[in-house]
């Protein structure tokens, strides 16, 4: 047995084996609202700003602002599903990038946009001008200036590309009418984009 004393060099390495304490699971927030807060107030920690969330997440959020539930059967079979659906979401985006997807989350591009449009229209659906004012706050508190260029851009390329889009659904049997319901245009606008896109093209039938 040896009794040769350690080195003070010795004292000074750092342990390969790491020790931590188990956190307290009771003490973890409780409902989706709190769990991403929680998140976000890790990354901002360390110097890192979360801005995607998926479209159940956002859902979950919603469902937290409104106030609705979680400890009712309703409210708990929501949580469930919703909780269901971001595994889903996950598990999806993990295949999609062992398959080489650099951009493994983007599962539909524009979802973000279809959820915006739909919670505006719920909003302004209700009865009471008080859900419309709550929402127009949430969607200030959620979007910066950046966002706000990139939206009115977004929607000024979606505009110029119309003629395409109604000829390129026109050319597939849609009718003008189906056309216009569909993207909330009148009928005589997108017979004019048809009108305009056929003579960009040359083609005068």
């Amino acid at each position: 047995m040896s009794n040769e004393q350690p080195h003070d060099d010795d004292q000074d390495v750092e342990p390969t084996v790491a020790e931590y304490t188990r956190a307290d699971a009771s003490k973890f927030p409780r409902t989706p609202a709190g769990q991403e807060a929680a998140v976000e107030g890790m990354a901002a920690a360390h110097g890192y700003t979360v801005r995607r969330r998926s479209t159940f997440e956002r859902i979950a959020d919603d469902l937290n602002r409104r106030g609705v539930p979680t400890d009712t059967p309703h409210g708990k079979i929501v949580t469930q599903m919703v909780e269901l659906f971001n595994e889903f979401e996950r598990e999806t985006a993990a295949d999609r990038a062992r398959n080489g997807d650099t951009n493994p989350y983007d599962l539909e591009p524009y979802a973000d946009v279809h959820d915006l449009a739909e919670q505006y229209d719920d909003a302004r659906a209700q009865e009471s001008p008080a859900d419309l004012d709550r929402f127009l706050d949430d969607l200030a508190e959620d979007l910066d200036l950046a966002d706000v260029k990139a939206l009115r851009t977004a929607a000024t390329a979606v505009a110029e590309a119309m003629g395409r889009i109604a000829l390129a659904a026109r050319e597939r049997g849609m009718s003008p009418d189906r056309i216009a319901s569909e993207t909330g245009y009148t009928a005589s606008r997108i017979a004019q984009f048809l009108r305009e896109e056929r003579e960009r093209r040359g083609d005068t039938k």
